[in-house]
């Protein structure tokens, strides 16, 4: 059996600055357990910068990682998941990642 590992940074902040609301992490940290029966968040936030239309973001994030069977399906769970994440935290995009891992 395969897996792959999904990377997902959330911001602390819509891009007006104003803080976004914990329950939206809350909800997106149950749909994360419910669709792969496991979720590691990680301590601590990762600040980055980034540009769209001549616009420079400066975001603070939370790491989400799931690790989960690498099938069709499930690609196309976090597919679907990422415009849904766009939308709940008001984002021009959301950034997931996702690499081939080995479990021993």
């Amino acid at each position: 059996m395969s897996f792959r590992r999904y990377e997902i940074l959330l911001p602390i902040r819509y891009n007006d600055g104003t803080l976004i609301e914990e329950i939206k992490f809350t909800q997106t940290r149950r749909e994360l357990e419910a669709q792969s029966g496991a979720l590691i968040t990680h301590p601590g936030l990762f600040e980055g910068t980034w540009s769209h239309q001549d616009q420079t973001f400066r975001d603070q994030s939370l790491r989400l990682i799931v690790d989960a069977e690498a099938t069709p399906e499930t690609r196309g769970f976090f597919t679907r998941f990422k415009e849904t994440l766009k939308a709940r935290f008001r984002q021009i995009d959301v950034w997931i990642v996702s690499y081939e891992i080995e479990v021993h």
